[in-house]
């Protein structure tokens, strides 16, 4: 483990610098992104250099524990292989659920590298701070502005840290653990008996495959994931004197991961935070570590929060949602269309074992088991774990609950070990692998539809009108605002520049307050007569028009195209310079 701690040790403190650097310097540049990336490779190499000569000693993976390994392993190589891939002057993404995430990725990148001020304005809602979890992107970011190719650096982040994520679910469960990440699911799959057709039998429901929704699109996963495992077997070396010792961090290795995952992914420093107060509340024997690593951790690991949260204004977050998703009109849909079934009250009931399976029925009786018999490391994890389940059963922690899931997949990985350890591992072999597949079978079999090779990809953007965008775009100062219509693949996003509103799915699910500001938007972009104050009232200067505005406001009447002056047009499109009069010696080739 000491190479997976010596990576994250590496990213944390890359991060971290280059925050620092950023608010200091007014942004990041590449000087900044060198010095911040040699910070890390230095914390990195010290690490492997203290570490060489530890070994660990484990029981070598048993003949099932193999398939678990190679099944994490081709799930892994085929989602981020082709995570992001150009095929002919079209960049693609593989996975339909990464059409918004990486475009919306891609340009956090590409603001960042492009210079932004920091703390850096919203790109997708101009005038508002950034509220998102940006680690991994800021990493990337460095890296593009050292000249690396960012749609590349997409493959490469997503194997590093697919990798660092297998071996912590390794360390932390095995191969039960391990396969279990991959193939998590209820009974949806049962379908194929109707259609014989494999496919991601999860995606209309809301316990959706972790591979496929989460890995695949929540980048700061790729961090949160085997930095959250591996402070779990830490603190449990340290707090609960667990038999392996060689999992214990050093404090300040602790400290350092723990205050920068705010900064990676606040779902999970949530639920590690839970989890320390219930044990400081109830492991009397962990107080007093317990206040040094977080007393350590507070300032830097609230800042982080400040941030992330815009001043904790970032955004409405909390909501009361009872039933969590299963009165969801999809999945109301599905059951009348599917199952015949109208009644909501009767596709509640049928929500949770579609879901979930047999899973509520394993946690149960682990629950009654640990009730019964005393085990303060199972209890320490396990009873806080689902209590946190339980709430995102009742609380939304998102305008869109579905986000919830970034909270109940720790949950789920934190019972998963103890549900093999104190239950299946003591069954026959047939109960075990009857068990197995009960949990897992309809999991796996939506998992592997997702990645079905018929799968060739989705647009998202168009090179050569990127690289027109781009070259346009030059001459206008990064702190300018635009008007545009707002979708999730637009090219300027994509270029790294803010617009008034970017994709409405996305400020809609940061809990922004978008709506005046996207009716503005709407008659500004549909040439209403007083198109001109709305223009003030955002506070725009610059107007774009392109194939995206010709699809979303056809009926414009487009009364700039006369009354400004046109910056820059061609086949992409045209920018239009709304504060200045037109110029009758400009003369441009657009194509509608």
């Amino acid at each position: 483990m000491n190479f997976v701690a010596a990576i994250l040790y590496a990213a944390s403190t890359s991060a971290l610098l280059a925050v620092v650097l950023g608010l200091f310097g007014g942004g990041l540049n590449p000087s900044s992104a060198g010095l911040a990336l040699s910070a890390g490779l230095v914390v990195a190499s010290a690490t492997f250099w203290k570490g060489r000569t530890c070994h660990e000693t484990r029981a070598p993976p048993s003949a099932w524990e193999w398939v678990a390994i190679l099944s994490f392993v081709f799930v892994t190589l085929r989602i981020f292989l082709w995570v992001v891939f150009v095929q002919g002057d079209e960049i693609m993404v593989l996975s339909p659920n990464n059409l918004g995430d990486l475009s919306l990725h891609l340009t956090y990148i590409q603001f960042i590298a492009n210079g932004a001020p920091f703390w850096p304005d919203n790109p997708i809602f101009a005038g508002h701070p950034l509220t998102y979890p940006l680690g991994v992107d800021l990493l990337h970011s460095l890296v593009v502005l050292l000249g690396g190719d960012p749609l590349r650096a997409f493959v490469w982040f997503g194997l590093i840290g697919s990798a660092l994520t297998g071996v912590a679910l390794w360390r932390w469960g095995r191969g039960f653990v391990l396969f279990g990440f991959i193939a998590n699911g209820g009974l949806a799959a049962l379908e194929i008996l109707e259609t014989g057709a494999l496919t991601d039998f999860q995606a209309p429901h809301a316990w959706k495959s972790f591979a496929l929704a989460l890995l695949a699109t929540q980048r700061g996963l790729l961090f949160a994931l085997p930095a959250g495992l591996l402070l779990l077997g830490s603190w449990r070396a340290r707090f609960f004197s667990g038999d392996d010792q060689s999992a214990r961090l050093p404090v300040w290795g602790e400290v350092l991961l723990y205050a920068s995952l705010p900064l990676f992914h606040f779902h999970t420093f949530l639920f590690l935070s839970v989890l320390l107060g219930s044990w400081f509340l109830l492991h009397a024997p962990a107080r007093r570590g317990l206040l040094v690593l977080v007393g350590a951790a507070f300032v830097p690991a609230t800042a982080l929060v400040w941030l992330i949260t815009g001043g904790l204004n970032g955004g409405r977050v909390l909501g009361w949602k009872p039933g969590w998703m299963m009165d969801d009109p999809g999945f109301l849909d599905w059951c009348q269309r599917i199952l015949n079934v109208s009644d909501p009250a009767l596709a509640a009931v049928i929500f949770w074992p579609l879901n979930f399976g047999i899973l509520p029925i394993l946690v149960i009786a682990l629950l009654i088991h640990l009730w019964r018999e005393r085990d303060d490391w199972a209890r320490a994890v396990v009873f806080p774990a689902v209590g946190i389940f339980l709430v995102c059963c009742f609380v939304k922690f998102a305008p869109w609950e579905w986000d919830n899931t970034k909270l109940m997949v720790w949950a789920y990985l934190a019972v998963l070990p103890f549900i093999w350890s104190k239950g299946l591992a003591h069954w026959s072999r047939w109960t075990q692998a009857a068990a197995v597949f009960a949990l897992f079978g309809s999991g796996i079999l939506s998992t592997l539809g997702g990645l079905d090779a018929t799968h060739r990809g989705h647009a998202i953007a168009s090179r050569y009108e990127l690289a027109g965008t781009r070259q346009a775009l030059r001459a206008i100062p990064l702190a300018e605002r635009f008007a545009g219509a707002p979708t999730y693949n637009h090219p300027l996003l994509l270029s790294g520049r803010k617009m008034v509103v970017g994709y409405l799915g996305h400020v809609e699910s940061h809990g922004l307050e978008w709506q005046d500001t996207a009716a503005q938007l709407d008659g500004l972009m549909r040439g209403f007569e007083d198109w001109r104050s709305r223009a003030d009232t955002l506070q725009v200067r610059y107007l774009f028009w392109g194939k995206p505005e010709n699809e979303a406001y056809a009926d414009s009447s487009q009364p700039w195209r006369t009354e400004v002056r046109i910056v820059a047009a061609g086949e992409w499109g045209a920018i239009y310079d709304l504060q200045s009069p037109p110029d009758p010696s400009a003369v441009f080739n657009m194509q509608e």
